[in-house]
């Protein structure tokens, strides 16, 4: 589930944004998901529990930006313009 999630995610964000083709997504599990998207020598961070909601780190570092699973894509493409 976790694996075409992350493919559905990383062919939309290369169709919004194709200088993002080569973002690497990487995923961790323990008391709640972990994923770090990563572009040369910038990253962003998101967690989940429920992998409907994902929190990134605003600018303080928190994790209080709340995006719908559906709009991670799009909000990747902010972060990493």
């Amino acid at each position: 589930m976790v694996d075409d999630l992350v493919r559905s995610w990383q062919e939309e964000i290369a169709r919004l944004d194709p200088r993002l083709r080569d973002l690497v997504i990487t995923v961790d599990h323990g008391d709640f998901w972990h994923l770090s998207f990563d572009l040369g020598e910038t990253s962003h961070e998101a967690i989940s529990g429920d992998l409907e909601t994902f929190a990134f780190t605003d600018g303080s570092g928190y994790f209080e930006d709340e995006v719908a699973v559906a709009g991670v894509p799009r909000r990747l493409v902010q972060l990493f313009a």
